[in-house]
């Protein structure tokens, strides 16, 4: 898939790096850690704050089609 660099840059701010280095650094955090085991990738603060996030999504889906037509 081909994508225009220049879409991507104007996605990003200025002080944040592109999806690409985000994706490469996440990648290469992962490989060094699986020679370490123990070692949590994700923050568990970031993964409780997801877990969270998902509740709710899934909490308002329901109430949306629970209600009365």
């Amino acid at each position: 898939m081909n994508l225009d660099p220049m879409s991507l840059v104007y996605l990003t701010q200025g002080h944040e790096p592109t999806p690409e280095a985000r994706f490469r650094e996440e990648y290469e955090r992962s490989k060094s850690a699986g020679s370490k085991p123990g070692q949590e990738l994700i923050d568990p603060e970031q993964r409780r704050a997801a877990t969270l996030l998902r509740e709710r999504v899934i909490v308002n889906l329901g109430r949306f089609f629970a209600r009365p037509s």
